[in-house]
């Protein structure tokens, strides 16, 4: 072997590991932006005031009487009927307005803000690219949600247990709905996070950025129900479920319970449902001889449970990526 050939391979040799360390050492700094983001969202009393504030509808909800004697039940029974209590307020408020509200608010000045005082400057300067930035306050965001979550629904479980029947067995029994409830959480996470961390972006200040979360979901979960109400011979023949989210994240939240086997499929939880999100048809099943409930309501399926999961999972992705490139171009100064 030539020297001309050796000192070609060793430089080659050197190039690909240099090249190699700048990657690891990038990987390293987003790792690290990763914790510190989520360090910074998580203060001890920030945490425990978003816990709270995701308790208290379904807390008034679980002050409400009930005539089951659960400690006289099967333990499977006891833990249908406490699921029952505590769906819809898990949906509309822990795992809805509450919890998204803290996302969008929490996540709105990542970027908004450091850019708008001069801090990105320093973070752009250190050799790690923008969209490992990006996706590090991404996952601190993400992260610190999944905790916050978490925490929170099998805090509700066990708040419910207590106040029914104090059983251990029962909140054992209750885990698949909690469980289902957590994973569906993830996929909310997922969707909000990547519409929190785009408007952050492209967003000059981060009030800005944490009003257009306020604003979608205070019109999903509460305008469109309003909405339903005035125009729900319009709802269908005008096709407004195509952009109605509450319809979507019911879907997705009924479809990951259904597999997990978690809660009965009976009217008394279903009417809230159908009520609010569209997900089943208002008008009920009946027994023709007895006119008397038999169980569950009709699914609407407007659109097949999946496709709401993967349209929006899209939606998501693709957020992300409008995110990124508008980081990646936009100009930082201080």
């Amino acid at each position: 072997m030539s020297l001309e050939t050796i000192k070609k391979k060793t430089k080659s040799l050197f190039l690909r590991v240099k090249s190699e360390t700048v990657e690891n050492e990038a990987f390293r700094n987003m790792l690290i932006l990763t914790i510190k983001t989520y360090q910074d969202l998580t203060s001890l009393k920030k945490f425990l005031i978003s816990l709270v504030g995701m308790m208290l509808f379904p807390i008034i909800f679980l002050s409400f009487e009930t005539t089951i004697d659960y400690n006289s039940i099967s333990v499977q029974h006891a833990a249908a009927a406490i699921s029952i209590q505590i769906i819809f307020p898990m949906f509309f408020w822990t795992l809805g307005i509450a919890f998204i509200c803290i996302i969008g608010t929490s996540g709105a000045s990542l970027i908004a803000e450091e850019v708008h005082s001069g801090t990105m400057l320093i973070l752009v300067s250190k050799p790690i690219r923008r969209i490992k930035i990006f996706l590090g306050k991404f996952l601190g965001l993400f992260l610190y949600g999944a905790v916050l979550s978490f925490c929170a629904v099998f805090l509700l479980g066990w708040i419910a247990v207590l106040r029914y029947s104090a059983n251990l067995l029962h909140f054992f029994a209750l885990m698949p709905f909690l469980l289902a409830s957590y994973l569906y959480s993830l996929v909310l996470l997922l969707i909000f996070c990547s519409i929190t961390l785009a408007l952050s972006s492209i967003m000059d200040r981060p009030r800005n950025a944490a009003l257009g979360v306020l604003f979608l979901v205070i019109f999903s979960f509460i305008g469109m129900m309003v909405l339903k109400m005035f125009i729900a011979d319009y709802y269908e023949d005008y096709y407004l479920y195509h952009i109605d989210l509450g319809y979507h994240l019911s879907n997705i939240y009924i479809s990951f319970l259904e597999a997990f086997n978690a809660i009965p499929l009976v009217a008394e939880w279903q009417q809230w449902f159908a009520m609010t999100t569209g997900v089943y048809e208002t008008a009920s099943p009946t027994d023709p001889d007895q006119d008397i409930n038999p169980g569950g309501m009709i699914r609407t399926d407007y659109y097949l449970p999946i496709f709401s999961l993967l349209i929006w999972i899209g939606i998501a992705i693709g957020l992300l990526a409008y995110g990124l490139f508008s980081l990646k171009n936009r100009e930082i100064s201080v």
